[in-house]
C-alpha cells in the first residue's frame, strides 16, 4: 500500500527524518495561507494523490502558489482516476547536492537493501538504476557506523555531510521496522549546511498485510479509499476501480482476471475489477451494477458470469432488474454459462433492453469493444 507523500514525511519525522517545512491545502485560498505562515521567498505546490506521479510547481509569491493549486485542484491527473483533492506547499530550499537514497526488503537475502547514488530527477525505481552503490544490512546487527561510513564515502560525502547521512540512514531503517515498510524512496536528499540532510521527494509503501498491527496506518488506508470500494465491501464484492473505459463484472476472481485480459486482447481498456462472488444472487448482482455505473469514465459493460450454483434465469433477473434500476445509457453486453443458459439467455434477448448476448468471452469481449467505439 502507497503512502501520500505528506503523510509519508510527518511518519518519517518522527524517526529523526529532517523534511522541509510544509502545510496541506485544500483550496487556493488556503495554499496562498499557508506559504504566508511558512514564509520566505520562495515555495513548492505538490500534487498529493496515488498512483500517479506528478511534478512540483514552484511559486514566488502566495498568490502564484494559490494561483498554481487552483489549476492542480482542477486538472485531471493524466491516467489516473481523479485529480488530487489537496496539495502540499513546502519551502523551496537552496540548490544543493542532491542524492537519491533506497531501502527496501530484500526477502530472498533476509536482509534490508540500501541503494545510494546521484539524484538524477528520472524518479526511476532502485531497481533500474544500475548507477547506485548498493549494500545489504543484515537485521540481527542493524545498521552499524561502517555502514554509514562506507556509503557516505563512495558518495564522496566526508564531515557533517557523512555524519547528517548516517543519521538519516539509521532514521530510515528504524521506520521500515516500526511502519512495517517494503520501501522508502527519497529523491532528492538535498545537503543543507544548517540542517544536515533533506529529505524532499518521498515515496513510501507499506506491507498491507501488516496493517492489522499498524492501527495509524490502517487509518491512513481508510481515509484514502474511495466511497465506491468501501460500499463494495459492506456488499460483500470485490471490486477495485482502473483506468479503462469497459466496466467489467463476472463471478470469481479468476474469471473476472480472464475477462479483463479478454477485453484487453480486443483493444479495450477496463475500468474496473470486480467479482462478485461464488453466490450470485439478483441483490448482489444490483449491487455490482451500481458500483460499475457509479463510475462516469464507464462506456460500455461487459458482464461474464458462470451459472453454477445459482441456475442462470436467476442471475437473468437480477441483470434485468439491476438495469432497470441503473437505466442503460451505455453498451451492455452479456455472456451467461451453466445450468439453464438458454433459457436465461431467452429472457435477456426478450426482455425489450438493448442488451447485447454473447456465447462465448471473446465473442463477449469483441462485442463490447466495439459497440464502445461505434457509440463513441
Amino acid at each position: 500500500m502507497n503512502i501520500l507523500e505528506y503523510q509519508a514525511k510527518r511518519l518519517l519525522a518522527r524517526f529523526g527524518l529532517s523534511v522541509p517545512e510544509g502545510k496541506i491545502a485544500y483550496t487556493a485560498a488556503e495554499a496562498a495561507e499557508a506559504a504566508r505562515a511558512i514564509g520566505g521567498a520562495g515555495w513548492y505546490v505538490r500534487p498529493q494523490r496515488l498512483g500517479a506521479e506528478a511534478p512540483a510547481v514552484y511559486a514566488g509569491t502566495p498568490e502564484a502558489a494559490g494561483s498554481a493549486t487552483e489549476r492542480i485542484l482542477g486538472a485531471p491527473a493524466g491516467g489516473a482516476r481523479a485529480s488530487a483533492n489537496r496539495v502540499l506547499i513546502e519551502e523551496a530550499l537552496p540548490e544543493g547536492a542532491a542524492m537519491a537514497l533506497v531501502l527496501s526488503i530484500d526477502p530472498a537475502a533476509g536482509r534490508i537493501a540500501v541503494a545510494a547514488g546521484a539524484s538524477d530527477g528520472a524518479n526511476r525505481p532502485a531497481a533500474d538504476r544500475t548507477d547506485l552503490h548498493r549494500l545489504l544490512i543484515d537485521p540481527t546487527t542493524g545498521v552499524r557506523p561502517g555502514h554509514a561510513w562506507g556509503l557516505a564515502g563512495r558518495l564522496g560525502l566526508s564531515g557533517a555531510e557523512a555524519a547528517a547521512f548516517g543519521t538519516c540512514l539509521a532514521a530510515l531503517y528504524e521506520a521500515v521496522f516500526a511502519l512495517d515498510a517494503r520501501c522508502i524512496a527519497i529523491d532528492p536528499l538535498l545537503s543543507h549546511a544548517g540542517r544536515g540532510m533533506i529529505a524532499v521527494g518521498i515515496a513510501m509503501e507499506v506491507d498491507e498485510a501488516a496493517l492489522y498491527r499498524q492501527p495509524e496506518l490502517q487509518s491512513l488506508a481508510e481515509e484514502e479509499r474511495e466511497e465506491a470500494e468501501r460500499e463494495a465491501e459492506r456488499s460483500g464484492l470485490n471490486y477495485l476501480r482502473l483506468e479503462g473505459s469497459i466496466g467489467c463484472l463476472a463471478n470469481g476472481a479468476g474469471l473476472a482476471m480472464a475477462t479483463m485480459d479478454c477485453v484487453r486482447l480486443h483493444g479495450g481498456a477496463p475500468a474496473n475489477f470486480l467479482d462478485i462472488g461464488g453466490g450470485v444472487t439478483p441483490e448482489r448482482v444490483a449491487a455490482a451494477f451500481r458500483l460499475v455505473f457509479s463510475d462516469p469514465h464507464v462506456e460500455g459493460v461487459l458482464v461474464n458470469v458462470f451459472g453454477g450454483v445459482v441456475r442462470c434465469e436467476l442471475i437473468a433477473e437480477g441483470i434485468l432488474s439491476a438495469a432497470r434500476e441503473v437505466g442503460l445509457h451505455v453498451p451492455l453486453v452479456v455472456r451467461l454459462e451453466g445450468t439453464n443458459v438458454e433459457l436465461g439467455r431467452k429472457l435477456l434477448r426478450q426482455s425489450g433492453l438493448p442488451i447485447l448476448c454473447a456465447d462465448s468471452m471473446d465473442q463477449a469481449a469483441a462485442q463490447i469493444v466495439t459497440a464502445v467505439r461505434e457509440a463513441a
